[in-house]
C-alpha cells in the first residue's frame, strides 16, 4: 500500500503499471502471503486527501487505491434501520448486499492468485462478515442506537445479514485457497464495543452458521479485527476459528503461550513504531515479535494496519531488513 516504496523496490511506476510493480515488489521482498493485488492505482493531487465518488461516497488518500467510505448516511435514524430487511433489499439500498458485490468478493482473490502464481499465497479478506454490516450499512451511531433500542428486531436484521454472508462464504470457499480469512471490527482501541454477553448472544451463534461452508470445505479459518478483543478469543476458537490476526494492543506473548502451538497467529507489529520510530526502535519491535513467534509453527510476522504511504521509505528499508534478519526459524 506504499506507491513510493513499490517504485523504489520494483524500479517500475506503480501508477502506470500497478500489476507489474506489485509482482516485482513481491519477488524482491520475498513475501509469502498477501490479501491480493491491485490492478489499478489512484493518484491523488498534491495536498489532496479526499475524492468525491458520488452517491454519498468518498475516497480518502490511503495506499494504492484509496479507502472508500459512505460519507452520507443511507439511513435517517435508528427507527429507519429497524425497518430494514437485508434479504428484501431488491432496490440496492445497501450496495454491500448486492449480487455484484458478492461476485467481486469471490472473484477478486482468485484472479489475484492466478496472476501472482507461485510467488505468494493470495487469500483475499471477506470484509463485511456480520458486525461490519452494521458499521458500514448503518453508520456507527444508527447501528449502536438501533441495537440498543430494540435488540430483538435488530437480531432479525443480523440474522438476515448472516444468511447473506453464509451464501457468500459458500461461494468463496469453492476455490483452491487453503485459508479463509474473515473480518469484523468487533473492538476498538480501548476494547469491545458491546459487553461480551452481547457478542455471545447475538453474534457468535451466527458465526457458526456463516463459517459452516468453510469448515466443510476443510479451510483454515482466520479472524481479523481492529482493536483489543482478547476477552473473546475463547469464543472465537469455540465457533471453529483456527487463527487470529492481532494488533499491537493485544498481548502477543500471552496469546502465543496459550495458542501458539495449534493456532495461526498473525501480526502485532506496531505500525506507529514503524512510521515514527528510529531505526533501532523498528528493529526492536520486529525482533520482539519474531522472538515470541519463532517456536510457534503458525505465527506470521505482519505490521497490523498494513504499510501505508505515510511511512518514510527509509523506515521500510529498516523494517524489511529486520524481518529477514530476525524472522528466520
Amino acid at each position: 500500500e506504499h506507491p513510493a516504496y513499490s517504485r523504489k523496490v520494483s524500479v517500475l511506476d506503480p501508477y502506470a503499471d500497478p500489476v507489474g510493480a506489485f509482482l516485482r515488489t513481491l519477488e524482491v521482498l520475498d513475501l509469502d502471503w498477501v490479501f491480493g493485488l491491485h490492478r489499478r492505482a489512484v493518484r491523488f493531487a498534491e495536498g489532496q486527501t479526499v475524492m468525491t465518488l458520488g452517491n454519498g461516497r468518498v475516497l480518502t488518500d490511503w495506499g494504492m487505491v484509496g479507502s472508500s467510505w459512505q460519507d452520507v448516511p443511507l439511513f435517517d435514524s435508528p427507527e429507519d434501520v429497524l425497518r430494514y430487511r437485508p434479504l428484501e433489499d431488491v432496490d440496492g439500498r445497501v450496495p454491500l448486499v448486492s449480487r455484484e458485490k458478492r461476485d467481486s468478493y469471490v472473484g477478486g482473490p482468485r484472479e489475484s492468485q492466478a496472476t501472482i502464481g507461485r510467488r505468494a499465497l493470495a487469500t483475499g479478506l471477506y470484509y463485511t462478515t456480520l458486525f461490519q454490516y452494521g458499521i458500514m450499512a448503518f453508520g456507527w451511531e444508527n447501528f449502536l442506537l438501533a441495537a440498543a433500542l430494540d435488540p430483538e428486531t435488530f437480531d432479525v436484521i443480523l440474522a438476515q445479514f448472516a444468511e447473506i454472508s453464509r451464501q457468500n462464504v459458500a461461494a468463496w470457499v469453492t476455490g483452491d485457497c487453503p485459508m479463509f480469512m474473515f473480518h469484523d471490527d468487533i473492538a476498538i482501541t480501548r476494547g469491545l464495543v458491546f459487553a461480551p454477553e452481547w457478542y455471545r448472544r447475538y453474534l457468535f451463534p451466527k458465526y457458526e452458521r456463516i463459517l459452516e461452508p468453510a469448515r466443510q470445505a476443510g479451510k483454515r479459518i482466520v479472524f481479523v479485527s481492529d482493536g483489543n478483543y482478547t476477552e473473546l478469543l475463547p469464543d472465537l476458537f469455540a465457533v471453529g476459528v483456527d487463527g487470529v490476526m492481532v494488533d499491537e494492543r493485544m498481548d502477543l506473548a500471552s496469546i502465543l503461550r496459550r495458542h501458539g502451538r495449534d493456532k495461526v497467529v498473525i501480526g502485532n507489529v506496531d505500525v506507529q513504531v514503524v512510521t515514527w520510530g528510529t531505526a533501532d526502535d523498528i528493529r526492536r519491535e520486529v525482533r520482539r515479535c519474531c522472538d515470541l513467534g519463532r517456536e510457534c509453527p503458525g505465527y506470521f510476522i505482519k505490521c497490523f494496519g498494513d504499510l501505508p504511504q505515510n511511512i518514510p521509505v527509509g523506515n521500510l528499508d529498516v523494517y524489511f531488513d529486520a524481518v529477514h534478519t530476525y524472522g528466520r526459524r
